[in-house]
């Protein structure tokens, strides 16, 4: 029985992936087809994401046949329902179509409203709630978590940036350095206090070691990502967690010459550094695997290999790891596919132990 495993890392996350696994579970629902349906860690797609892999029982190497990218249509998922179980879901008869693409529409809401992206939340959601009245609810609701009085239709939001968005706290662009033609790193600084804290404590809690990022809002006027005068785009800090608690924050950002940036949202999580070597199970490493694109210098308690990634590479260091052993898989997307297929083939149980991080 074959399994469809869509990934949920953050990349895809961000493009829909909790909406396509919503799709591909009621697609196999349609065929009665008996694959299952699950989510998983990065797949190594980033840069084509969402996608999904189809993981045949028995079967020691992934077919590439079996992978699926930029599933960001009902087709798309309907095609991946097909691969695994034989059968073409039906998308014409009574109402699938717009069933499921209503269905693809509140996933990837839902998801936009859990990390405070109101724009992208609120994009064709009016139109929507034109002809079914029960979203006008929500469509004020977040309305107002947007900055915007009651009552304020969705197409005259997008005429004036609000003092206050709900997640938001406003910080001052103190300084720019250029870093290279098209970069720079932009320092900023903030007293207001709901700006929040990437690493909560307190009431006996110890701090939890996190990576994590935050959402900055550049002003630019009517767009088509939504109705609001904004676009959303997320940044990992090159300053310390320390110091956005004392309200400074520096990133690398690139540079574009109409563009305004003017609010930073609550740090997110982007990753549970424990999260590498224990997933919550009886799983502890005892050792841990680096492959690692573009390294730089050595690491302490560590043998570092600088050598072309290759499988017979990766099959001779998997021997030497003293087992259990945890992968961590870094790099570009294609760097990150071919070493999870090197994995495969040195008869690694990737999903188990492999830990993928986009970079």
């Amino acid at each position: 029985m074959a399994e469809i495993h869509v990934c949920h890392a953050g990349t895809c996350r961000a493009r829909g992936a909790e909406a396509v696994l919503a799709e591909i579970e009621e697609l196999v629902s349609e065929v009665g087809g008996r694959c299952k349906v699950r989510q998983s860690g990065c797949l190594g797609y980033c840069n084509e994401a969402p996608n999904a892999i189809i993981l045949e029982r028995g079967a020691r190497r992934l077919d590439p046949n079996n992978v699926f990218t930029r599933i960001r249509t009902l087709d798309a998922s309907a095609k991946v329902v097909e691969r695994a179980t034989g059968k073409r879901p039906p998308l014409e008869g009574a109402g699938t179509s717009e069933r499921l693409a209503s269905l693809r529409a509140a996933r990837a809401r839902q998801h936009a409203i859990s990390v405070s992206k109101w724009n992208t939340a609120l994009h064709g959601l009016a139109e929507q709630a034109a002809v079914k009245p029960a979203l006008r609810s929500e469509l004020s609701t977040l309305l107002r978590k947007a900055g915007f009085p009651e009552g304020v239709r969705a197409d005259r939001a997008g005429q004036a940036m609000p003092s206050a968005i709900a997640n938001y706290s406003q910080w001052s662009l103190e300084s720019v350095t250029p870093v290279t033609r098209h970069s720079a790193l932009f320092a900023f600084s903030s007293s207001d206090l709901k700006r929040g804290t990437p690493h909560p404590r307190g009431r006996g809690r110890m701090a939890e070691p996190v990576t994590w990022h935050t959402t900055l809002l550049a002003e630019v006027g009517p767009n088509a990502e939504g109705p609001l005068p904004w676009v959303e785009r997320d940044y990992t800090p090159v300053s310390s967690a320390k110091e956005w608690e004392q309200g400074r924050c520096e990133m690398l950002i690139k540079v574009y010459a109409d563009g305004a940036a003017t609010s930073l949202s609550r740090p997110e999580r982007t990753l549970r550094v424990p999260g590498l070597v224990s997933e919550g199970r009886a799983f502890r490493p005892s050792s841990v695997l680096l492959l690692l694109a573009g390294t730089g210098a050595g690491l302490p308690n560590a043998r570092v290999v600088r050598a072309r990634l290759s499988a017979p590479l990766v099959a001779e260091a998997w021997a030497q790891m003293a087992q259990p052993c945890r992968v961590v898989v870094s790099g570009p997307g294609g760097f990150n596919t071919a070493a999870r297929a090197m994995l495969a083939e040195a008869g690694v149980d990737v999903e188990a132990h492999v830990t993928v991080l986009s970079a």
